[in-house]
């Protein structure tokens, strides 16, 4: 797999947001034997699931907003989760760290709320809101727009 620039990609938002989606739908592929009893795994399951759901809502966020464009989202690909071309097909790849199960949808969560950070902190310019930092605006805007869990979860 070849890494793309913004230039060289040639995929519109829609087709990169496709591919997020698909990424994130994945089976976990969890192994019972790594946990070693039932109330662990039922615990990673529900981490999992949760990742899945946070994941959704904010790439649907990154979605409805027009002026996060394709190359914002190929430029906010960095770290373990990388976008390339495997036979001419656009492609996701992720470098695990220690379990791929518990990993891959927490990294496409990662990668839209850094989307979203940067377009609240582009937008926090126009907006005065009490003398707020940009970090506690920003904050404050997804907790208002995404719920207090993500917001504590991915925007800290």
């Amino acid at each position: 797999m070849t890494t793309e620039t913004a230039a060289t990609i040639g995929a519109n938002k829609t087709d990169l947001l496709a591919l997020l989606y698909a990424f994130i739908n994945k089976r976990p592929q969890l192994e019972f034997g790594n946990y070693g009893d039932r109330t662990a795994y039922r615990s990673g399951i529900r981490s999992i699931t949760r990742q899945r759901a946070d994941a959704l809502r904010l790439l649907r966020a990154v979605e409805l907003r027009d002026s996060i464009t394709a190359a914002d989202i190929v430029a906010a690909f960095n770290g373990r989760l990388t976008l390339g071309r495997a036979k001419g097909k656009l492609c996701l790849d992720y470098c695990t760290g220690q379990y791929w199960p518990t990993e891959y949808r927490a990294a496409v969560a990662r990668l839209a709320s850094s989307l979203l950070w940067g377009y609240w902190r582009d937008a926090s310019y126009y907006v005065n809101d009490g003398g707020l930092n940009v970090a506690n605006y920003i904050r404050k805007t997804a907790k208002k727009e995404l719920g207090r869990g993500i917001a504590s979860r991915w925007f800290n």
